[in-house]
């Protein structure tokens, strides 16, 4: 089926439909759900999480667009992996940028571009103080929203938004230095 009738079959309920979409995207979803996480989620939360972007998929499919089933899964499957890695409890309060960067081995090992980018990254962060540092940490690489921040490292969420602000002009101003 093509995926204007794959998609039409979703509208009607039909089971084939959601059969054949899990089927033939899962591959996808599950790449899109590793990749964003850094190889932080084990295969049973991808598998997990890959479960939940085809249940929404049944449960909406008015959502759909009829020309962009592809598109569609996409943003499902970054929106749930997101919310899955917000469901991760880093080890200790304070998240050291280097344990990131080595979870982030495949994309480290497969392009040189990256390479360069994770170091200016690091060497960007490295000139953060605490709780800058882990703030922006949490929030960029472990998807933590500003209040669970706030919670964690005692701060009030007003200074967690301010800091998470400061901080992204810093490193949009260390980037655009930098080339980017």
């Amino acid at each position: 089926m093509t995926d204007n009738e794959l998609i039409q079959g979703l509208k009607k309920h039909n089971e084939s439909a959601i059969e054949e979409i899990i089927q033939s995207y899962t591959p996808y979803v599950s790449t899109i759900i590793y990749n964003l996480s850094r190889g932080m989620l084990s295969t049973a939360d991808i598998e997990e999480t890959a479960a939940d972007v085809f249940f929404v998929l049944w449960k909406h499919p008015e959502k759909i667009a009829d020309d962009s089933l592809k598109g569609f899964i996409a943003g499902v499957a970054k929106n749930k992996a997101k919310e899955k890695m917000r469901q991760i409890k880093p080890k200790d309060n304070v998240i050291d940028i280097e344990d990131v960067v080595m979870a982030d081995e495949y994309s480290l090992s497969d392009n040189i571009d990256n390479q360069v980018l994770q170091k200016d990254l690091s060497d960007a962060l490295d000139g953060f103080g605490q709780p800058d540092r882990e703030i922006i940490i949490r929030y960029y690489y472990y998807y933590q929203t500003a209040p669970k921040i706030a919670e964690v490292t005692g701060l009030k969420l007003e200074a967690v938004k301010s800091k998470i602000k400061r901080a992204r002009e810093k490193l949009k101003a260390f980037l655009r230095e930098r080339g980017y």
